[in-house]
């Protein structure tokens, strides 16, 4: 198979995991058709925008970007972990329905969304011999009904919302453990094992982190949230 289109490929696969992330707030939280058209038309105008910066910004801007990104990924985390248990909680303990002051942070375009659609944008901007709005125009689409067909698809299944909670904690969950995966498994690339007298203090954070997570999965079970 050619490279460039098993790299576009590559491309478009991560775009529809994006837009899966979208729908689910849309479809969990049972939004009506013009809510979930109107969400998903933004992220159409967002990627045109997205493929008509490219020419427009510096490098230097989007490297800036990018070494912010890790703290960025981790308060987005944060949030989903925190609004995921608050609106698991409040329908287990109280049949109250909080998802659609919540979905937000599942649906809205996120820093991560962002990077993704502006990195999309670029690499198949350099990839394609097309202007690059038109490669923003492209993923925009790609996004547009993505979104639709996901959204409706989820709709449709008979869910409650601690759904969407369980959701939105289980992509935090995983947020964080790709912010640590990662790092890691470049890190292997550079040395094949740990030294025997590495430092403490490369050590502690880990098992601190782990500890953390295993503390999250604990609470979420007093506070009557099913993983």
């Amino acid at each position: 198979m050619d490279l460039t289109w098993f790299s576009i490929s590559g491309v478009l696969i991560g775009i529809l995991i994006f837009a899966l992330k979208v729908s689910m707030g849309c479809g969990l939280a049972s939004l009506t058709r013009r809510e979930m058209l109107s969400i998903a038309t933004g992220y159409v105008i967002i990627s045109v925008f997205m493929g008509a910066a490219i020419e427009l910004l510096p490098e230097s801007m989007l490297s800036t970007a990018l070494n912010a990104g890790m703290a960025i990924h981790l308060m987005v985390a944060l949030l989903l972990i925190a609004l995921g248990v608050t609106t698991a909680k409040k329908w287990n303990h109280h049949h109250h329905d909080i998802s659609r002051k919540t979905f937000w942070i599942l649906s809205m375009p996120c820093p991560a969304c962002l990077a993704a659609s502006f990195i999309s944008c670029s690499f198949l901007a350099g990839l394609m011999d097309v202007d690059p709005w038109k490669t923003g125009a492209l993923v925009g689409v790609l996004f547009f009904l993505s979104i639709a067909a996901f959204s409706t698809a989820l709709g449709r299944m008979k869910t409650s919302p601690s759904s969407l909670g369980n959701a939105m904690i289980f992509l935090g969950l995983f947020y964080i453990l790709s912010i640590l995966l990662i790092p890691a498994y470049l890190d292997s690339q550079k040395i094949s094992f740990l030294a025997a007298g590495a430092p403490l203090g490369e050590i502690v954070p880990s098992y601190l982190l782990i500890m953390s997570l295993m503390a999250m999965g604990f609470l979420g079970r007093r506070w009557g949230v099913s993983f």
